[in-house]
């Protein structure tokens, strides 16, 4: 069974890695000569070209090619490998592939470890930023639901611009690329715009006043540590919203008639059970409602999905249409971590097929997902709300696209982050760079989605009722999707 858990924002989620490894604090500095630079591009290029199988998914070969050139073109004199990490993950955003991305060394990430970075996290509404937690000690001047305007005299508008620009998404997907720019916007200023230590904050009130406020950044030691009193408030309002802190979670809302369910990835041995348990228990009890919650849902197990899927119908369904793969011998597999053993590549063998177009397919002996699936052991076919977001994504996204192309679901929120169609995972190799050591993520599979006729191609699945996030709502623990859930299972429909 294949585990597909990585949310969007390939380059946050990969950072963070990084940063758990515990290395000795290095000169932040450290550089490497053009030559070693285009050498470890080379690489990744090399290694894309040969066993991304969804490299030309969203982009065409020659827009690939040209950002691989530009990429490459910019690689002149001594850079630091903050600089680097820069040019990698640039040129790989036009792939539009969520689940590609780049690891830094630990030299790196213990140099973005060590940083004193933006004291802010902030909440994306649109275009505006506004500021969700202020992580300095004691500083009362910026505060939680103001907006930022300018970080060191830089527009809002750039500095977002900027930041996304090292980014990858699935396909032309902006809400999972927004919603991971808000708790990683330090490391985001810190690699694309400037390392500095000291920000100088423009942002306004809610009475339209413009407030100045230079502060010090913070390591991120520091950010887990200082509880600044400033966000009480909005840290009594995330506490109330957030009712469960159990991966996977079942209550009553109005008992029995309406549910909801909290699934925050598709992992865990208890899977299983939990779903039959929890299916049983709607259908013991005569339930009417189900609110399914997969807000921030990064992926996991793929036949978890179709799980899933299959409590919400009582018909036999197709989950994937079919998996594809260029290649399972790749010849970068000395710089990478690929299992080339006998029995591993022997299994692979034995589940997958020619594919008369190129590469290979896989079979059912290869993955179940492809098969026929049948209906759960006690089908849930009342009404069904599922609570979406833009990290919303991989596992999770697969199960939103399905559900909705059965129409086994009214979907509120945000656009998923994952694309409606499958997306690049599963299979995989984590290739290391000679001279950097950073490591590119080459997702090899290409899952297709068995739900044809969707117009958004090149979206996620787009909800009935879009209904976002906002810093009013967390300030005063309104979850404004949920509460939207509950009007239509107690009243109806209405205008989305």
């Amino acid at each position: 069974m294949v585990n597909r858990a990585l949310p969007p924002a390939a380059f946050v989620i990969l950072f963070f890695t990084a940063l758990a490894s515990g290395a000795q604090t290095p000169p932040a500095s450290a550089e490497l000569t053009a030559a070693a630079a285009r050498e470890d591009f080379d690489l990744m290029r090399q290694a894309l070209e040969e066993a991304h199988s969804g490299l030309y998914r969203y982009s065409t070969k020659a827009e690939i090619d040209r950002a691989f050139d530009a990429g490459r073109a910019r690689l002149r004199g001594p850079l630091s490998k903050r600089e680097f990490l820069v040019v990698l993950c640039e040129t790989l955003t036009p792939i539009r592939c969520g689940h590609t991305g780049v690891r830094p060394d630990d030299e790196t990430g213990q140099a973005m470890k060590e940083a004193r970075t933006l004291p802010l996290r902030v909440l994306p509404e649109g275009s505006r930023l506004k500021v969700l937690l202020n992580d300095t000690p004691d500083d009362q001047t910026i505060r939680p639901g103001m907006e930022v305007l300018e970080i060191n005299g830089v527009k809002a508008a750039d500095v977002v611009g900027r930041c996304l620009r090292l980014e990858s998404g699935d396909g032309d997907i902006e809400t999972g690329k927004r919603a991971h720019l808000g708790n990683g916007l330090a490391r985001y200023y810190w690699a694309a715009i400037d390392p500095t230590a000291r920000f100088t904050i423009r942002a306004r009130d809610a009475a339209g006043k413009d407030i100045t406020a230079t502060l010090d950044g913070v390591t991120e030691a520091e950010r887990k540590e200082n509880h600044n009193p400033v966000n009480e408030a909005v840290n009594a309002g995330i506490a109330k919203v957030r009712w469960t802190h159990e991966n996977l979670s079942l209550r009553f809302l109005k008992d029995p008639d309406i549910a909801h369910a909290r699934v925050g990835y598709f992992v865990g041995d208890d899977f299983p059970r939990w779903v039959e348990e929890t299916f049983n228990t709607l259908h013991e009890k005569g339930t009417r409602t189900l609110i399914l919650d997969l807000r921030g849902n990064g992926g996991g197990q793929d036949m978890y999905g179709a799980m899933l899927v299959s409590y919400l119908t009582d018909k036999p369904f197709r989950y994937f249409d079919r998996i594809h793969v260029k290649t399972i011998t790749p010849a970068f597999k000395a710089a990478s971590d690929w299992n080339g053993d006998d029995e591993h590549m022997t299994n692979l063998r034995e589940g997958m097929k020619p594919d008369p177009a190129g590469g290979l397919l896989v079979t059912e002996k290869g993955h179940a997902g492809v098969a026929e699936q049948r209906p759960g052991k006690f089908p849930f076919m009342g009404k069904v709300f599922v609570l979406i977001d833009g990290g919303t994504f991989s596992t999770a996204a697969d199960f939103c696209a399905v559900a909705h192309h059965l129409k086994r679901a009214t979907f509120i929120g945000e656009e998923t982050g994952g694309g409606y169609y499958g997306n690049n995972s599963g299979l995989g190799a984590m290739v290391t760079l000679p001279n950097s050591k950073f490591q590119v993520r080459v997702p090899m599979s290409e899952y297709w989605n068995a739900v044809p006729g969707y117009e958004g191609k090149r979206r996620g699945t787009l909800p009935d009722y879009a209904v976002q996030t906002t810093t009013a709502g967390v300030l005063t623990g309104e979850d404004e999707q949920l509460n939207r859930a509950l009007k239509l299972a107690e009243n109806g429909p209405a205008a989305p």
